[in-house]
């Protein structure tokens, strides 16, 4: 193989994955960028359901193409109930991508931290999640070879619509080297990812340490803490230096009540998977399957009912908070439109507003207290009529809507007729009488 550019070279390359032609992907929807690439949603025109699309943009040498073919054809191997399974591969010669089932519930990271959307997450939940995890990279850990994540982090623990777990980016070590050099905006960090979930003994990538499980369980102890507090880890350092600095020598999140509420059921064994997993020496992390075992009994404590409930209730919560964004939207985009007309006919309304018209907005704004009588004053003083409009059109932009609405209500009473359209003001909330 050659190690020219990829853009001759695509079609040459075979995969054993499914090909997806980009065709098949119409209207895709940016989503996100991170340090595997530009992720968007699309339909798939053929099988009519939503899919992701993960996909490094621009040319890639043959040699790169190929091997990261390769990846993607074993990631393609693990195929689990909480492993997102990869549904094929988009191999253009402007772009090399990864199709995947797309996840409507994003991230454990936005269910964690998006607590407008999501004011309470139930116990009962936090623990069948932690599981799930536990259970998905326990698979990676015990395929054939075995499977190493290396960037576990609740960034790529991705939530179907039931909340069960889809763990994502695990094996990708090719693809995020390639992606993080085509991006030079990400800060260069060791490779194997992301700063706060990195064991110690990976910060210094010129020490050659043998591929770990352990360094899965290190940020598995991580996300717990996070998951258990709702808490970003170390979100008040700002130096990833600092962070690097501090856990090299032992140093770790806070264990006190203050992080981790008295009120978490189980809360001694949620610190000890915490501290067995994020142990300095790596020798002393338990494996997944340990976690599992200590998981699986306090598991069966919750009851089935209370677990539905809990999805019912995140479902519940997403539904009337997407419904509120909705009605805010709409709302200012109403509360707007006076003084966006304005804004967009104002040469028109400064020609052809006549005296009358202007003298009866003015007689208008000051009975509804809308106008300053200074305001008043260094409209009225100036010398001509268009330029009395125009510093009443400049005094309505800084004053709101209900200015706005006035000025267009004497305008329509006016019989402006060159000015039409005029805009819907008038609602059951908003009318005005005059």
């Amino acid at each position: 193989m050659s190690g020219g550019a990829g853009g001759g070279g695509a079609g040459a390359i075979s995969s054993a994955l499914p090909a997806i032609p980009s065709s098949k992907l119409p209207d895709l929807r940016f989503l996100s960028r991170g340090a595997y690439g530009t992720v968007s949603a699309a339909r798939h025109a053929d099988w009519r359901v939503p899919v992701a699309l993960k996909c490094l943009q621009g040319p890639l040498l043959d040699s790169d193409r190929n091997h990261l073919l390769k990846e993607a054809e074993i990631l393609h191997k693990a195929r689990f109930s909480y492993i997102l399974p990869i549904l094929g591969i988009c191999n253009e010669p402007d772009f090399l991508g990864i199709v995947t089932e797309y996840m409507a519930n994003g991230s454990l990271n936005q269910l964690l931290h998006g607590k407008d959307m999501y004011p309470d997450i139930a116990w009962c939940l936090r623990y069948r999640i932690l599981y799930e995890i536990a259970l998905g990279v326990n698979y990676l850990h015990n395929m054939n070879p075995p499977l190493l994540h290396h960037d576990l982090k609740t960034q790529n623990i991705l939530l179907d619509d039931e909340f069960h777990v889809k763990i994502a980016d695990f094996g990708m070590s090719k693809w995020r080297v390639i992606s993080m050099s085509q991006s030079r905006s990400e800060t260069s960090l060791p490779e194997g990812g992301t700063i706060v979930y990195m064991p110690p003994e990976d910060y210094n990538p010129s020490q050659k340490t043998r591929a770990s499980v352990k360094h899965d369980i290190y940020s598995f102890a991580i996300i717990i803490w996070e998951v258990m507090s709702r808490k970003h880890p170390f979100e008040e350092v700002i130096n990833p230096l600092q962070i690097m600095y501090s856990v090299s020598q032992g140093q770790r999140l806070d264990l006190s009540e203050t992080s981790l509420s008295m009120d978490i059921p189980h809360r001694a064994l949620v610190i000890g998977l915490i501290e067995s997993g994020w142990a300095q020496n790596p020798d002393e992390r338990p494996s997944f399957l340990k976690c599992l075992i200590d998981l699986e009994p306090v598991l069966r404590t919750f009851d089935e009912i209370a677990i539905l409930e809990a999805v019912i209730l995140l479902k519940r919560s997403k539904s009337q908070y997407e419904s509120q964004c909705i009605h805010f939207v709409l709302e200012t985009i109403h509360q707007n439109v006076a003084n966006q007309w304005i804004q967009s006919r104002r040469e028109e309304i400064i020609d052809q507003m006549t005296e009358a018209c202007l003298n009866q907005s003015l007689d208008a704004l000051l009975s509804r207290f809308l106008l300053m009588k200074e305001d008043y004053e260094l409209i009225s003083t100036k010398p001509t009529r268009t330029s009395k409009v125009r510093q009443l059109l400049d005094t309505s932009d800084s004053q709101g809507e209900e200015f706005a609405r006035i000025i267009i209500q004497k305008l329509k009473d006016n019989k402006q007729l060159g000015l039409q359209p005029y805009p819907d003001i008038v609602s059951n909330s908003l009318r005005l009488h005059f």
